[in-house]
């Protein structure tokens, strides 16, 4: 009972560490069927029990590994130190090579597909930011459309509309009209009036935007309401949807001065390339804890139109925000055929990482185990004939044995004291009924002292 609840308990740290700790959780559960696997070495009920524990450990360490060197280190440790202890405790070869088999069926190949299950996550996350990013770039080119046909609307329409208010006002105003005429021009005018006042209602409409009104640097300086000190060396006009991004920026910046540095000494920088530096000293006292979601904003919103954006801790303690604009806004989309044909490749390639891996260690079990058993078999008979001649007391260079013994220290055998045993294959298939008896054959000071045919029909 003791050892089920020792298992029970490290497969359920194994569990709750496996999303953010997958190397050490996978680690304690190949320790744990390791460990119960060598105490019997045999696939007992414990052992059995525990082998889809340990393959569902090995799939989720997979699907969470970040990094899978880690995880590929803990099985290369745990494979190791199987090996050795087999090899030098428990049974020798034969026990060596079931830890190998099972740590490949019940680590490798869950964990080479939670690989793959990752990798495909990843890739369908991807194609999600795609199309929320073409969103994003579809808005900023209806928004800069809408923008443009304003200005066009301005520079156009409305100078002639105010040319014509103009002239209607002047004939109005003619001394030589007759009342009814002036009546008309009047009525002309304030038709043209209307007539404006219309178009720069479109014009607002069109150029309505949820982002900050564009204003000059120096005015968002100014509405902070902190002490400043700004240089901007940006002599010529910047293009709108940069402009609100530069007056985003600061705008969102000066408010985190407010919040967690309040007092503190504060430069804004706009250098003649679109250079905007943020920084200030360090708080007098900070008390305000923010959620860091408008730095990610402002990274998102940079990076959209194509900039490069950073916010650090300063050298002397206090914070800077940094970002690189350029002139106009860049595309920041891949086509969609290239973005697919990119995607298709990628979850291809994991798919055949994954089923080499799986194919690898199912050949290597399939035809190792088998390979191993008949070599073993074959490399290590000592036929009944060769026993009957083996005589007590006879010298060990004396007698006719084979080259290799088949297995250096069987579980449950017995063996006269003082002495040191061989083990030998009583014949060369090792797929019969009798494939686990064994000859045993006891030396003491190089002489024969004991010899036992065992029979383990039981295995």
């Amino acid at each position: 009972m003791w050892e089920a609840v020792f298992y029970l308990a490290l497969f359920v740290v194994a569990f709750a560490l496996v999303r953010k700790r997958p190397a050490v959780a996978l680690g304690i559960a190949l320790g744990a069927w390791l460990v119960c696997y060598l105490v019997s070495v045999e696939f007992d009920v414990r052992v059995v029990a525990l082998a889809p524990a340990l393959a569902l450990v090995s799939f989720l360490a997979g699907r969470h590994a970040k990094d899978p060197r880690a995880t590929a280190i803990a099985f290369a440790v745990a494979e190791v130190a199987g090996v050795v202890a087999a090899l030098t405790e428990r049974g020798g070869s034969d026990t060596a090579l079931a830890v190998t088999s099972g740590v490949g069926v019940l680590g490798v190949v869950p964990w080479a597909f939670g690989r793959f299950r990752r990798r495909f996550a990843e890739l369908r996350e991807v194609g999600w930011e795609h199309a929320a990013l073409l969103e994003r770039d579809a808005d900023n080119a209806r928004d800069s459309e809408r923008a443009r046909l304003a200005g066009e609307m301005h520079d156009l329409v409305g100078h002639e509309l105010a040319r014509a208010a103009l002239l209607v006002g002047a004939l109005e105003l003619e001394p030589t009209l007759t009342a009814q005429q002036r009546e008309a021009a009047r009525t002309a005018r304030t038709s043209v009036t209307a007539a404006a006042e219309r178009l720069a209602d479109v014009m607002q409409v069109l150029r309505a935007d949820t982002d900050e009104p564009v204003a000059t640097i120096e005015e968002v300086v100014a509405r902070s309401g902190l002490e400043v000190e700004l240089t901007n060396g940006r002599r010529t006009a910047i293009d709108g949807i940069i402009a609100r991004t530069v007056h985003r920026v600061t705008a969102e910046a000066l408010t985190n001065v407010i919040k967690h540095a309040p007092g503190a000494k504060v430069t804004v920088t706009l250098t003649a390339n679109l250079e905007l530096r943020i920084a200030n000293g360090p708080a007098p006292k900070t008390t305000a804890v923010g959620s860091g979601k408008g730095l990610v904003g402002l990274a998102e919103r940079v990076a959209l139109v194509g900039g490069w954006f950073d916010a650090a801790p300063s050298d002397d303690g206090g914070f800077e925000v940094r970002a690189k604009l350029p002139e106009r806004p860049l595309p920041r989309t891949t086509p969609t055929h290239v973005r697919r044909q990119s995607t298709e490749e990628e979850i291809r390639k994991s798919a055949r990482r994954t089923v080499l891996i799986t194919s690898v260690v199912c050949a290597v079990i399939a035809i190792g185990v088998p390979g191993y058993m008949v070599f073993d078999a074959v490399t290590s008979v000592l036929t009944p004939q060769q026993f009957a001649q083996a005589k007590l007391g006879a010298d060990d260079d004396d007698l006719d044995l084979p080259l290799r013994t088949r297995v250096d220290n069987p579980l449950g055998v017995t063996a006269p004291p003082g002495t040191e045993c061989h083990y030998y294959s009583t014949h060369g298939n090792p797929f019969d009924s009798d494939r686990h008896d064994l000859h045993q054959l006891c030396f003491r000071d190089d002489r024969l002292v004991s010899k036992e045919w065992l029979v383990r029909r039981s295995g």
